[in-house]
């Protein structure tokens, strides 16, 4: 490469790092949302996998085998040759994982309204949570793939953590725009 050559290739590095710079700033709130968002969500996860929760995982297998009349030891519910363990992902905590971490990061927004949202979705989905489990369990009586309604569940319960945040935001911040909350 010779000189002439080499400038032109710094030349056209710097027509693109001009290009990138307006839309990092245009996009920066959305940007520092997102980062505020996986920071949040990946302590919350973490936390949830390390903290002993046998005593929810406990009393969610207790719930789901005692209404189907299901054999259980501790968080394992048998069916046949098969047993299905409620894990601390099986909480319905991971859910408010993320309605927190989607809630907590706006902005313009006090802080109380954003723990109402929080407080009462994680009733919601937590109460919401055991039927899902439930289903899984169910489909795994009658011979289905569990594994496959457990995905499909999962992204379910993604469609209804997002209807919580929306109507929460609507209902308790009474905002239309929500660009003015990233």
């Amino acid at each position: 490469m010779n000189f002439v050559q080499a400038k032109k290739k710094v030349k056209k590095n710097v027509l693109q790092k001009s290009k990138i710079e307006p839309a990092l700033k245009r996009n920066k709130p959305i940007l520092i949302f997102l980062i505020k968002f996986f920071a949040i969500f990946i302590i919350l996860e973490a936390l949830i996998n390390l903290i002993d929760l046998h005593l929810l995982t406990n009393l969610i297998t207790f719930i789901v085998a005692n209404f189907f009349n299901l054999p259980y030891l501790n968080s394992t519910i048998f069916i046949n040759s098969s047993s299905f363990v409620v894990t601390n992902s099986c909480t319905g905590l991971v859910s408010l994982a993320i309605l927190a971490a989607i809630t907590l990061p706006l902005k313009g927004m006090k802080l109380k309204k954003r723990v109402l949202i929080l407080a009462i979705g994680a009733v919601f989905l937590l109460i919401l949570n055991i039927p899902r489990v439930g289903l899984v369990i169910y489909s795994g009586l009658l011979g289905f793939d569990a594994e496959m309604v457990h995905e499909f569940t999962w992204f379910l319960m993604s469609a209804i953590i997002l209807l919580v945040w929306f109507y929460g935001i609507k209902l308790i911040q009474k905002e239309k725009d929500f660009s003015k909350l990233i």
